[in-house]
C-alpha cells in the first residue's frame, strides 16, 4: 500500500473512531476491530495517535469495559492536511508579510485572517514550530511541548488495559540517572505540555505516584497482573474539569476584569480553553476559568498592568498586593 493510500485509509479509522466515541457507547478495541476488520493492536494504535496528535482525551472505563471521551462536548475538528502543504501556505504568506506592495495589503490581510483560521483547527503539535503568528501576543498558558516516544506510550497503555505490572527505566532528577521502577500503570493524563502515568509503585499501594512519560527510557512487561481496589478513583488524584500539576492539585477559580478600554481585544481571545467570557454592561469583560498555574497566571497578570483587575482567587490578589508594594519601594 503507498503511503498517501496508508494515510487515508488511518484517517478514516480516526474518524470512525471519533464517531463511536462520540455515540456514547463505550466501545473497546475488540469491537470497533471487528467493525473496521483491522486487529485490535492496529485499533489500541489509533486510539494513541488520536491522543497524541489531536490531543483526544481518551480513557477507558473499566466498569464499562470500554473507551469514551472525558470531554462530552470534544470532537475531532482537525483538517486534513499534510505538515508539507500547512509549511506551504505558511511559507507564502511570510513572503507576503515581506512584500512592500501596498496595492495587495487587502488581499493580504484576507489572506493571514484564512490561514489563521485554519491553523486555529489544527492539532497545535503540527503548528506549534511554523512561522505564521496571527498575534504577536502569546497567551500565558504556554510551555514548549515535550515529545514523548509513541512506542513506549503504546506500552504503557497496553499495560493499563491488561491491568500488566511493568518494569519502568525512568530518569530520577535528583540522582540524575535512570533506575527501574516497579509500577502498577492506572491511568494516562495530559498537562501542562506533557504526558503523565498515574501508577502505584511497588510496596506504596496507599498512594499512587505521578510520572512524567517523557522520562521513560525502556518498558518491561512482568506477564504479572494486579488489580484495582474496588473504592479507588481516579478522580480522587486528578480533577478531569482542569489541567492539574503533579506539584499542585489544587484547582483554582481564576476570575479577571479587562478595562473597558481594551474590551473589544479581551473579548476576542482565548485565554485558557475552559474559559467562561462575558461582557459587563458597564463596559468591562469578565473572564473566568479554572486552572492549577497560579504563578503562571500571576505573571501574565502582572504584566498587564492597570488593565486587568484580579477579582479571584484570593490567594492570587494577595500575591498582587505583595508585588505592587514592592515596586512601590522603588517609587517612593
Amino acid at each position: 500500500m503507498s503511503n498517501d493510500r496508508e494515510k487515508k485509509v488511518i484517517l478514516r479509522r480516526i474518524t470512525r473512531i471519533d464517531e463511536e466515541l462520540r455515540s456514547g457507547r463505550y466501545p473497546n478495541s475488540e469491537e470497533l476491530a471487528a467493525k473496521m476488520e483491522v486487529s485490535p493492536r492496529t485499533i489500541l494504535r489509533d486510539i494513541e495517535h488520536l491522543r497524541l496528535f489531536y490531543d483526544a482525551p481518551i480513557e477507558y472505563d473499566y466498569n464499562k469495559r470500554g473507551f469514551y471521551y472525558t470531554e462530552p462536548n470534544f470532537f475531532i475538528k482537525s483538517i486534513m492536511l499534510t505538515e508539507d502543504e500547512v509549511k506551504t501556505i505558511t511559507i507564502y504568506d511570510d513572503i507576503l508579510k515581506k512584500s512592500n506592495d501596498d496595492k495587495n495589503d487587502e488581499f493580504n490581510t484576507n489572506f493571514r485572517k484564512t490561514i489563521g483560521k485554519i491553523l486555529a483547527v489544527l492539532p497545535e503539535q503540527r503548528t506549534k514550530n511554523l512561522s505564521f503568528s496571527p498575534s504577536e501576543e502569546k497567551d500565558f498558558i504556554f510551555e514548549p511541548t515535550v515529545v514523548c516516544d509513541g512506542a513506549i506510550v503504546q506500552e504503557i497503555n497496553s499495560a493499563i488495559i491488561n491491568k500488566e505490572i511493568i518494569e519502568v527505566e525512568y530518569w530520577t532528577s535528583n540522582n540524575k540517572k535512570y533506575a527501574m521502577h516497579t509500577l502498577q500503570p492506572i491511568h494516562t493524563f495530559f498537562q501542562k505540555a506533557n504526558y503523565y502515568l498515574l501508577a502505584f509503585k511497588k510496596d506504596e499501594q496507599n498512594k499512587p505516584g505521578i510520572f512524567s512519560i517523557s522520562r521513560m527510557k525502556k518498558i518491561l512487561a512482568t506477564g504479572k497482573h494486579f488489580e484495582i481496589p474496588d473504592n479507588f478513583k481516579i478522580s480522587d488524584w486528578i480533577k478531569p474539569e482542569a489541567e492539574v500539576s503533579p506539584k499542585d492539585n489544587k484547582i483554582y477559580l481564576f476570575e479577571l476584569s479587562f478595562h473597558k478600554d481594551i474590551a473589544s481585544e479581551a473579548i476576542e481571545k482565548t485565554y485558557h480553553h475552559n474559559q467562561s467570557v462575558e461582557l459587563k454592561k458597564d463596559g468591562t469583560v469578565f473572564v473566568s476559568f479554572r486552572t492549577t498555574e497560579l504563578y503562571d497566571v500571576f505573571r501574565w497578570v502582572l504584566g498587564q498592568g492597570s488593565r486587568v483587575k484580579v477579582v479571584n482567587p484570593p490567594e492570587l490578589i494577595a500575591m498582587m498586593r505583595k508585588e505592587v508594594l514592592r515596586i512601590h519601594q522603588y517609587y517612593i
